[in-house]
């Protein structure tokens, strides 16, 4: 099946002749890379953070818990907003929020004022983020589409492994402050290309059959109902899959916030079937291979998040490695990640989606298994290196067909809660993959290099559950 459709360019402002669509994909890749550095850059500050604001280590982990709580449970209905209200708007209204909400933050007094920030930041970007990955696909078409995808997904990647190196740089040069205040020039900068180069207008929201209607829709009684308890169902799911993390999936706090998303998140969809405008429209669902591809990203982004998180844990308990050079050490995957999307760019372009897919994770799953030979002997260079290396291009490999077949196949009116939902899924398949794959670490009893080996079996598993959905749901090649 084909994948590309005509895209919005016209409507949505943005000439094609010049140079205006790199305007565009420099902003919408930049508020990206902020977006990610919010989700890793204040991990490696903590402990500074905690010594400054005199803080237990229960009450610092809120730092980046508030940040995903929020994120987590806003994607939907901030998806949603973008295609009611113009996805320009929406979007440089989440940028805006983030550059706000990053002054509070890091001119924080005490933790209150933090966490507030916090939470701030991650409501920005769960405005900001399905906005843009949804302009993405409006803006662009054929090869450029392809190749903006690309680069958003190796700004994902380097993102994350670039928050911890710049979150350690930042602290050893300066204050646990910048890591917060960094944002504020990089969202200013976004704010203004984006401004100028999507025009003063979103026509492509503006003419979808939405309208006024989609508006009320969403002020209605039905509307709210439907925000607040899809806001709430994720929020509750993703507390429960990180305090299953912290505490373990037998704590009566993991079990009691599990127990209500899931009752929330029946509620919604009894709600919503209701609303004239829902708030979810199952058309977002509609097709195997978008559905496929929802189960296969949500199962990649558990392994990718949890291969992250523990990694760290590894290198610095028995490599013994510092925050800084953890992060240094890490770099590597998302450089592989950038050669990934090259390859596939200039040289397989012409291959099938699936096959990219199919064969990207097999690399990833290579990578996976490599690690899994580690154990108190290994070193970085034989152990952990070639592991990152073979990961990143498998990711780069990956990643770009499953985007595209998501947002391009999507009906254009929801591409912004289908963009929701896609953002959705890696959010939850990151805190379960964090917490699943904790069982071998907290069970283990042969040392952290045995444990975690055990934790990346577990992580192959996921890996072949994604790769049987993908052979299985997605037709053609």
């Amino acid at each position: 099946m084909t994948t590309e459709r005509v895209s919005g360019d016209a409507s949505a402002g943005v000439p094609r002749a010049g140079r205006a669509w790199v305007l565009v994909l420099a902003a919408i890749v930049g508020a990206e890379f902020m977006l990610q550095l919010d989700g890793t850059i204040v991990n490696v500050a903590l402990p500074a953070l905690q010594s400054d604001l005199h803080l237990s280590v229960a009450g610092g982990s809120w730092v980046p818990n508030g940040f995903f709580l929020a994120f987590g449970g806003l994607l939907l209905f901030a998806g949603r907003l973008g295609d009611v209200l113009g996805h320009r708007r929406v979007f440089l209204s989440g940028v805006g929020l983030v550059v706000l909400a990053s002054l509070i933050a890091g001119l924080a007094p005490n933790l209150e004022v933090l966490l507030a920030g916090r939470v701030l930041q991650g409501a920005g970007a769960a405005i900001a983020g399905p906005t843009g990955l949804a302009l993405l696909a409006i803006v662009f078409e054929g090869e450029r589409q392809q190749r903006a995808f690309g680069l958003y997904s190796t700004v994902t990647g380097l993102g994350a492994s670039a928050g911890m190196v710049l979150g350690g740089v930042l602290t050893w040069a300066g204050d646990w402050r910048w890591s917060l205040l960094v944002n504020v020039p990089i969202g200013l900068i976004v704010i203004v290309v984006a401004a100028r180069a999507l025009g003063p207008r979103d026509e492509a929201a503006r003419s979808r059959p939405l309208g006024l209607r989609g508006v009320s829709g969403l002020r209605g009684v039905s509307g709210m109902r439907s925000a607040l308890l899809s806001t709430a169902a994720l929020a509750a799911a993703v507390y429960g899959l990180v305090h299953a993390a912290e505490k373990g999936w037998g704590d009566r706090w993991t079990l009691t916030a599990l127990g209500a998303a899931v009752v929330l998140a029946v509620v919604f969809l009894l709600v919503d079937r209701r609303a004239a405008e829902p708030l979810l429209p199952l058309a977002v669902f509609a097709g195997r291979e978008r559905a496929g591809a929802f189960l296969a990203l949500l199962l990649l982004a558990a392994v990718l998040t949890s291969f992250l998180v523990y990694l760290v844990q590894y290198l610095q308990g028995v490599l013994h490695l510092n925050a800084l050079q953890s992060g240094l050490a890490i770099l590597p995957f998302g450089l592989a990640l950038l050669a990934g999307t090259q390859i596939l760019i200039k040289y397989i372009a012409g291959i099938g989606l699936k096959t990219r897919a199919v064969a990207g994770l097999l690399v990833v799953l290579a990578g996976v298994a490599w690690l899994t030979r580690l154990d108190g002997g290994s070193t970085y260079a034989d152990g952990v290196l070639p592991a990152l290396v073979v990961m990143g291009l498998g990711v780069g490999v990956a990643i770009i067909p499953f985007n595209m077949i998501v947002l391009t196949t999507a009906p254009q009116e929801y591409a912004g809660v289908t963009a929701g939902v896609l953002q959705t899924a890696l959010t939850i398949g990151g805190s379960f993959g964090l917490a699943v794959m904790l069982i071998p670490l907290t069970q283990g009893s042969g040392g952290i290099g045995q444990t975690i080996s055990s934790m990346f079996l577990w992580a192959c598993g996921a890996l072949v559950i994604a790769l049987l959905v993908t052979l299985v749901l997605w037709r053609g090649e």
